[in-house]
């Protein structure tokens, strides 16, 4: 901002800490005063910015909280409320206002849940600046990054609280297989078999692991 009398939306966003979106939003609300280029391009003073920054910020973002189980047992025992609770947490710290509480009970492989519907007319309503979740399968088993983009040219973040695990290579591909093997599973034979299924797998790649790992300590010759 050194020697900048204005900045673009982009930069004021970026200096501001919000969305784009957030920046227009509070423009249209009279909290936050633009200025126009000879071109007509918008543009915030400096003063501007240092005025908000003293005075804390005129609006918070709007968030949508999105939390799932798939299974009774796990509602039971208070998995949902515990997310549910958690996903406040963490909007109270970022400052985030809270504008809708989704919390499902639901496989990850239903396609048309309630939930997600719901999640999803809010964002192509632009009714949120942010969608806030707790682990990356509670919205899908694949395609997060896909979802991200879909909701980033709306105008709005996906957060999640926990980030994906960084896997080795070959970590990575067993994750994989597990994954599209729940996936194959549940929708053949039901979450609970599906359960099973991926168990007796993981155990079988675990041992072809092990065996690989001794086959490549054995000395040239053997075997």
């Amino acid at each position: 901002m050194k020697n900048k009398r204005s900045l673009s939306p982009k930069e004021a966003a970026s200096a501001l800490g919000i969305s784009i979106r957030t920046l227009y939003r509070w423009e249209a609300e009279g909290n936050l005063s633009t200025v126009r280029t000879v071109g007509h391009q918008r543009r915030i003073p400096i003063a501007e910015i240092a005025r908000l920054r003293r005075q804390g910020k005129p609006g918070a973002e709007r968030c949508v909280l999105y939390a799932r189980v798939s299974s009774v047992r796990q509602e039971q025992d208070g998995n949902l409320t515990r997310q549910t609770e958690r996903l406040r947490e963490a909007a109270a710290k970022h400052g985030y206002e809270v504008v809708s509480v989704i919390a499902e009970h639901a496989s990850s492989l239903n396609e048309h849940r309630r939930g997600m519907k719901q999640l999803l007319a809010l964002v192509g309503a632009q009714a949120t600046d942010v969608v806030l979740l707790e682990y990356p399968d509670r919205l899908v088993r694949f395609g997060l990054s896909y979802l991200e983009q879909a909701f980033g040219w709306m105008g709005v973040r996906l957060e999640v609280l926990d980030p994906p695990k960084q896997w080795q290579p070959t970590e990575e591909v067993v994750q994989d297989v597990l994954t599209i093997v729940t996936v194959c599973a549940g929708r053949l034979y039901g979450s609970t078999l599906a359960r099973g299924i991926r168990s007796r797998v993981q155990t079988v790649l675990k041992e072809c692991e092990e065996r690989a790992q001794v086959t490549t300590e054995e000395p040239h010759g053997t075997g």
